[in-house]
């Protein structure tokens, strides 16, 4: 997770130089810290978000340090999947990495872990289907960042790895990503086919939709 100002190198073949140069000044401008203030995650946070975490669960965060906080509006601004032993898959700035639970606590400021209503609905499946999303999730590791949230084949944005994810998973997800004018915000999740089993103590679930009480 390599968040301080870097050259990004990691394109699709044949990526045109000024589209290179454009992705790493949005990265180098939106990436800027605007609160130099402690991360807000506590260790109480860390401990309940640990123990309530099972492979195949969606984590929200939201990086409230940094400008990109104004631009991706909300309590949650990046999202990831758990792939289970302390370890996490997502799609940021230098393409699809994974990463330590720990380094999620020390970069992001607020939490909401989710997980698919197909646990429930079909129990008996849904081992198998986590598994086929996690798998196709892994076999995407490498690619690059969709800058132009193109919903191509080429790279990914963060929601828009899950979305596939799941999709080959067979786990409805309730959001569609075809002919969308916008990329998935992280927030969709929340009011589709996902529980909340995890708040962060600065959030809190409101008519249904969760706050920031920061």
């Amino acid at each position: 997770m390599h968040y301080e100002k870097h050259i990004i190198r990691n394109f699709p073949k044949n990526y045109p130089y000024w589209k290179k140069i454009l992705a790493n000044l949005v990265f180098f401008v939106f990436g800027t810290i605007i609160h130099r203030r402690k991360n807000l995650l506590n260790k109480c946070d860390i401990r309940r978000a640990k123990k309530l975490l099972k492979p195949g669960d969606i984590i929200l965060v939201g990086g409230l340090r940094r400008l990109t906080s104004l631009i991706i509006r909300g309590p949650v601004t990046h999202s990831l999947i758990y792939l289970g032993n302390n370890r996490v898959i997502h799609a940021i700035a230098d393409g699809v990495e994974t990463d330590h639970l720990y380094e999620v606590f020390c970069e992001y400021d607020t939490m909401t872990i989710l997980r698919s209503v197909d646990n429930r609905l079909n129990p008996k499946t849904y081992h198998k289907k986590i598994q086929a999303t996690l798998d196709y999730a892994k076999a995407q590791l490498g690619k690059p960042y969709d800058f132009e949230f193109s919903s191509g084949k080429k790279g990914f944005y963060c929601t828009e790895l899950l979305y596939c994810s799941f999709k080959k998973g067979n786990i409805e997800t309730g959001l569609e990503i075809k002919n969308k004018k916008l990329p998935i915000h992280p927030m969709e999740f929340i009011n589709n086919n996902f529980h909340i089993i995890f708040l962060s103590h600065n959030l809190k679930l409101i008519n249904g939709q969760v706050k920031n009480m920061i």
